[in-house]
């Protein structure tokens, strides 16, 4: 709201009346007297282990670990009245967005616990090194949410339920559990620090499925060679470490609503007429369509990759190849609108992924300058194989052939320019004018263009919508008893949309233009050229569906440059601190986000949504002390 409230509506009176801002929408006066939400969150936690020496070599641990959470909530609105600007007696109305003094409440109460029993054998004989790991794992956990509240307070100093009226008071309340238990072990074993084996296998289970389809079994293996420990390496002075390593492995995924195997009934109170009276009654219904063999989205995975130390461990390079598919994937596919049921979560599809990272450092000293540089980038790109449907995500979807949530809409053309154009084109809806965004005719009914735009046939894939090219670095610098460090980090290119309030004029018909559009819209008051060069659609809502649907008109290329973080530290000589009773003072100074490069207009964070919180600078000055 702060954003589209112009500054030619008052906020306040001089004499600190809440002024009516537009007609009520004042979110300065909202803010300033409008109540308060607070939310407080306790956590206790803790760890307990038990180890005991069977034998040499031979440990047992047992180890416990519980957390508990106690949370509460409070978000007490309160009513603001607004005045008339020429008579401070006469009251217009109440801000809009409270009509009445509103108390709610709410306690969120949750534990979770975790026990492990681990036994693990180590032994070297020779040249050999021998590791065996078993054990077993579970997890348990429980939340329970009450809530209450009362509106139409007549008192809005006192944030306490009982003095809110009985007859607008309301109450609810939830609780739900999920567990899961697994076993598993591992074998690792090295020749002479040159040749490694490992193997692990875990065999898992979750509440969130069927006791029939409950366990799944996900095994792994990886090797490794130290080529730099062979005789013919060993005399190498330029090569300090080198290793080829490789793996294949399987994991499980069981992270979906706690209970998609059972008919879960939904509750509500409904409003029946009986006659000429009112009343309220208690419901019950299947809220979404069971699956009761669903189980573990498995992926599995392999990866060859090295790693190298040159010129006496002064040059650090690794480099890695994966591929990754997973199947049986957990996804609530589209299922008929008249069957009744929320779309169910359920085993289907496959997706391949295939992906790199390269990471490459160098460490030296010059007389009393120590330094290090390092950078890493990475990439990978996800494709979606056979689903057995579609699952619609809004302006992304997850189809056979579509990359990992990618963007789903219209191809567009420009600017309609004349009234003439948009009679003698495809259109969206009668809406549309001189101005608006013109998008293809891609097909029809008949597998062919039909003369309209429409959602069902004229959407296609645009790109995928997750980032690419990921990289980062940093430098860091050690000067007597100074250090130094920069860390930078950011991404190469992606598919990002405009959207929101970064692009979209007059929210609620009444708001104002953000300033990337600032005379770079198209206008009746512009000339015919002027109109042609223009980059963004007229000022309307009318034409807001036409305008703002998902297109690549929207799209840009959303690579950022971030410099995430600068630290400068001074550590005091050590004669210094132990005079004062201390082993080590270190000052510094660390400054956080100060610097991002990117195509966002003004003001917009690349890594937050447009409703988020931007990421904000920070600044902190501090001192280290050890005794």
């Amino acid at each position: 709201m702060m954003n589209i409230s112009a500054p030619v509506y008052a906020a306040e009176w001089q004499d600190g009346r809440v002024a009516e801002g537009k007609t009520g929408a004042n979110i300065y006066g909202q803010l300033k007297y409008g109540g308060s939400r607070q939310n407080w969150e306790n956590q206790v936690g803790g760890r307990l282990g038990l180890n005991y020496e069977i034998a040499k070599g031979l440990k047992i641990s047992a180890i416990a670990s519980p957390n508990f959470g106690f949370n509460k909530g409070k978000n007490f609105q309160k009513k603001v009245s607004y005045t008339a600007w020429d008579d401070p007696t006469v009251t217009l109305g109440n801000l809009q967005w409270a009509n009445s003094t509103y108390l709610g409440e709410s306690r969120n109460d949750n534990y979770q616990l975790t026990t492990q029993l681990l036994l693990n054998y180590d032994k070297v004989f020779g040249k050999h090194t021998l590791n065996v790991l078993a054990g077993n794992e579970s997890f348990q956990a429980f939340y329970e949410n009450l809530s209450a509240s009362r509106d139409q307070f007549l008192l809005d100093n006192y944030p306490y339920l009982n003095l809110g009226p009985l007859e607008y008071r309301n109450n609810g309340g939830n609780a739900y559990e999920n567990a899961y238990n697994s076993w598993f072990g591992r074998f690792s074993y090295n020749y002479d620090s040159k040749y490694f084996i490992q193997g692990n296998l875990r065999y898992d289970a979750s509440s969130r499925f069927a006791r029939d389809y409950r366990w799944g079994s996900f095994p792994s293996f990886s090797a490794g060679w130290v080529l730099s420990e062979e005789d013919f390496l060993k005399s190498n002075e330029a090569i300090s470490f080198l290793k080829l390593r490789g793996s294949y492995g399987t994991l499980g995924n069981e992270r979906i609503g706690n209970y998609p195997y059972q008919s879960t009934i939904g509750f509500s109170n409904v409003l029946f007429h009986q006659g000429s009276n009112v009343v309220s009654s208690q419901s019950s219904a299947q809220w979404q369509y069971a699956i009761p063999d669903i189980s573990w989205e498995k992926t599995s995975s392999y990866n060859i990759g090295f790693d190298a130390n040159f010129l006496n461990y002064r040059l650090r390079l690794s480099a890695e190849y994966f591929e990754k598919t997973t199947s049986d994937m957990l996804l609530p596919l589209e299922i008929p609108d008249y069957i009744g049921f929320d779309n169910p979560d359920q085993n289907t599809g496959k997706m391949n992924t295939k992906g790199w990272e390269f990471d490459l450092g160098w460490a030296d000293d010059i007389n009393e300058l120590g330094y290090s540089v390092s950078f890493n980038l990475s990439d990978f790109k996800s494709v979606m194989g056979d689903l057995g449907g579609i699952q619609f995500l809004g302006s992304q979807v997850r189809k056979q052939g579509s990359e990992f949530d990618e963007w789903y809409g219209y191809v567009s053309q420009g600017l309609y320019q004349t009234q003439e154009e948009v009679d003698n084109s495809p259109v969206m809806n009668a809406n549309v004018g001189p101005g608006d965004v013109k998008y293809l005719d891609i097909s029809g009914p008949n597998g062919e263009p039909d003369g309209k735009i429409s959602p069902e046939y004229d959407r296609t894939l645009l790109g995928g919508s997750m980032p690419r090219l990921l990289y980062g670095g940093n430098i860091q610098l050690d000067f007597r008893n100074f250090d130094f460090g920069l860390v930078i980090q950011g991404v190469g290119k992606q598919n990002s949309r405009l959207s929101g309030l970064m692009v979209e004029p007059i929210y609620e018909n009444w708001g104002s233009v953000p300033q990337i559009l600032d005379g770079n819209y198209w206008s009746t008051y512009n000339t015919l050229a002027e109109n042609e060069t223009v980059s963004y659609p007229r000022l309307t809502r009318n034409s807001r569906s036409n305008n703002y649907t998902m297109s690549d008109f929207w799209l840009i290329n959303g690579a950022y440059f971030r410099l995430k973080n600068i630290s400068l530290g001074y550590t005091l000589p050590t004669t210094i601190a132990e005079k004062l009773g201390m082993q080590n003072i270190r000052v510094y100074g660390n400054a956080t986000d100060l610097l991002t490069l990117d195509n966002y207009p003004k003001g917009w964070d690349p890594e937050v949504s447009t409703t988020g919180y931007p990421i904000t600078s920070s600044f902190l000055m501090g001192v280290s002390v050890q005794f």
